[in-house]
């Protein structure tokens, strides 16, 4: 081998290495950049989620002892083209009161997709009944789905 193409070849290895180098560091960072981001956005989700029950809890001073506060609504949900709103509070479905969050998901799974059920909600301190059509859960077409973001009282809001 020559003197020229030794070193041709040095080059060529250096060259190949940098471009590993280069390569392996923005995957790192990339991995890193991308975990970060879903650390923030969960907390961003969060605080956005009390900043919202704050908001709705505001709008309804007295909050019944039983019940679950709607505080935000799938607008191409269920419960929103039944005319659910934002501040309501379901009291009971098909006549079986729900005294929080739990009892809510419990009732709700009772059901299929596509049948009709009988939600009595508050709204402006008088209880009215409302008939709702259960669509599929986003990710799980055979869990039934309300389509309604809520919390029960000094609970962490949720979505079902």
């Amino acid at each position: 081998m020559t003197e020229g193409s030794s070193r041709s070849l040095d080059r060529r290895w250096w060259t190949a290495g940098l471009i590993a180098s280069t390569a392996l560091l923005c995957v790192w960072c990339g991995v890193f950049a991308g975990i970060g981001g879903w650390v923030a956005g969960r907390d961003i989700g969060r605080r956005e989620a009390r900043l919202e029950l704050s908001a709705t809890a505001a709008a309804q001073p007295v909050l019944p002892d039983l019940g679950v506060l709607v505080t935000r609504l799938d607008r191409s949900g269920p419960a929103a083209r039944a005319g659910v709103a934002r501040g309501d509070v379901i009291v009971a479905i098909e006549g079986v009161y729900v005294q929080d969050a739990r009892d809510l998901r419990n009732e709700i799974l009772r059901y299929r997709v596509g049948d009709t059920i009988r939600l009595t909600i508050l709204r402006d301190q008088s209880e009215q009944p409302m008939n709702v059509v259960l669509g599929a859960f986003p990710g799980n077409p055979r869990l039934p789905y309300l389509g309604v973001y809520y919390t029960a009282r000094g609970e962490e809001p949720a979505d079902l």
